[in-house]
């Protein structure tokens, strides 16, 4: 099986994730959390706390589909990542977005009144128990992922292959997710009434919520304490919204499909599609480098081929060039030796004009350079030097 090389730790500083956030990127996450507690207060206190809303039937199938293809093409996107980088770190933060993702199955089947009136499996409990979990296991990831980022990058390299320990993490978060789900759907009954009804939240709600946000608000203080990267940013802000899920999902209105309950699910769904952004960014500039570098190695190779060329045609000219002289030379000396009344003067002319422009040392008679030509000519190709008259 062919292995994929680790990089060190100078080159992780190439992957965009793994840099440092830029001015840019802190006010862009700011402004998102500012925003997002406006609205908070707008539901709460504000004009938005009045406003009476009915159930969409649609709603949450949509929902739950929108944030399981989020999560899940960011739990893919952060595997791959860890193949890459061989980071133990990455490996954990994408196991917890495969788990925000798989929960979401059971938590579905169990929703009143999406297939069946009072859930497909479960009980009353179960749906609210399952959104428990979820808001507090991916927590928990990223807490995981804070405590191990910020370790010696030497030793957080993961030393085996990759396949065996990203096939063991999928497994103990699919078993997770099994448990977790049987726990809450077998043992409804047996689990504290958070809920009322199909529609109603019982009083219970926030004492059972509190801790659940709390998961959030450790992990986003742990995060903040050791930021480093772009992704640790924007994980900030994705706890940041946990965080502020829950006691909107309870105020101002313990009702379900309330004006809260919906802007609980956008901003759910605005928090799984955050750091699937980065990664995507990540990709379309990674993409772009490795265009530009392409198209630069070719506009290399085109210049280096005229270069050649160019060079090619210079030394084929001066090497022409005395060439021709030398043939001009010889021709002319062997026909001085073919008239009648050979003029060997006027030959020998000749001939040390060819050994002047020749590789034959110049040093001896002229009678001793014309031997050397002919000893040369005689090696080089035999038979073809004609006799000395």
């Amino acid at each position: 099986m062919l292995k994929t090389a680790a990089i060190v730790p100078d080159e992780r500083e190439l992957i965009l994730s793994a840099l440092s956030p830029g001015p840019a990127q802190k006010r862009l996450a700011l402004a998102l959390v500012i925003g997002i507690l406006a609205v908070f207060v707008s539901i709460t206190a504000g004009p938005l706390k009045g406003i009476a809303t009915r159930p969409v039937a649609a709603f949450v199938p949509a929902y739950a589909t929108a944030m399981f293809v989020c999560d899940s093409i960011t739990a893919i996107l952060l595997f791959a990542q860890f193949s890459i980088l061989r980071s133990r770190a990455i490996l954990v933060i994408a196991s917890g977005y495969l788990f925000a993702a798989l929960i979401l199955i059971p938590w579905i089947l169990t929703f009143p009144g999406v297939f069946v009136a009072g859930g497909l499996m479960g009980g009353l409990q179960s749906t609210s128990w399952l959104y428990f979990l979820q808001h507090a296991g991916f927590p928990l990831f990223a807490t995981g992922y804070a405590l191990l980022k910020d370790r010696d990058p030497a030793n957080d390299v993961w030393p085996g292959e990759m396949l065996p320990a990203v096939t063991v993490s999928v497994g103990l978060t699919v078993a997770l997710v099994a448990v977790s789900a049987f726990v809450c759907i077998a043992g409804a009954g047996f689990l504290p009434r958070v809920v009322l009804d199909s529609l109603h939240l019982s009083p219970l709600w926030p004492y059972f919520g509190a801790p659940v946000a709390l998961a959030s608000v450790s992990a986003l203080i742990l995060l903040w304490y050791r930021r480093r990267s772009m992704l640790d940013l924007w994980l900030m802000v994705v706890m940041c919204l946990y965080t502020i899920e829950i006691p909107l999902s309870y105020y101002p209105t313990p009702f379900r499909f309330s004006i809260g309950w919906y802007a609980v699910r956008v901003v759910g769904f605005l928090s799984s599609t955050l750091v699937l952004t980065v990664l995507l960014y990540e990709i379309k500039e990674l993409y772009g480098s490795l265009l530009g570098a392409m198209l630069g190695q070719r506009r290399e190779r085109e210049a280096r081929l005229v270069t050649g060329d160019s060079v090619a045609a210079t030394i084929a000219h001066e090497v022409k060039q005395p060439l021709t002289a030398m043939i001009t030379s010889a021709d002319a000396g062997f026909r001085f030796l073919d008239r009648s009344v050979p003029n060997l003067e006027k030959a020998k002319e000749a001939f040390r004009r060819i050994v002047a422009d020749g590789p034959v040392p110049r040093s001896g008679t002229a009678e001793d350079r014309a031997v050397g030509l002919q000893a040369e000519a005689k090696h080089r190709a035999p038979g073809r030097v004609r006799a000395d008259p």
